[in-house]
């Protein structure tokens, strides 16, 4: 997948969205809009590393931003705010170059149990 690819279903190659997307992570799925396949993400142990690193990074940027803030601006509540906003800044950047990069599997649906009357008691 070239760098400037969308994430695509792996099954009919519809686009899928940047929203949809979000919502992924290491316990979820989502479905595909056209053909309804089941979607997961592909690497769970390197979703999770960045995961751990964007947290990270948000976390230093807000504690780093109030001491700023504190410091050069007498303001907690402004370094507070603006590390707030970068950390939000970072994270959206974070998750759309992996929007644009990261690869998806079709996971095998089972079929849906289906209950007899004779069954029932």
């Amino acid at each position: 997948m070239s760098k400037n690819q969308v994430t695509g279903c792996p099954n009919c190659g519809c686009r899928i969205s940047f929203r949809q997307f979000i919502l992924l992570n290491n316990f979820s799925a989502i479905n595909c809009d056209t053909c309804n396949a089941r979607i997961e993400i592909s690497n769970r142990n390197g979703n999770a590393v960045i995961a751990a690193v964007s947290g990270l990074i948000s976390a230093a940027t807000v504690v780093f931003s109030a001491y700023a803030g504190k410091q050069y601006f007498n303001s907690f509540l402004v370094g507070l705010a603006a590390g707030i906003f970068l950390a939000t800044i970072f994270v959206l950047i974070i998750c759309r170059v992996l929007y644009k990069r990261s690869q998806l599997y079709r996971s095998v649906q089972s079929r849906p149990i289906h209950y007899t009357e004779s069954a029932v008691v």
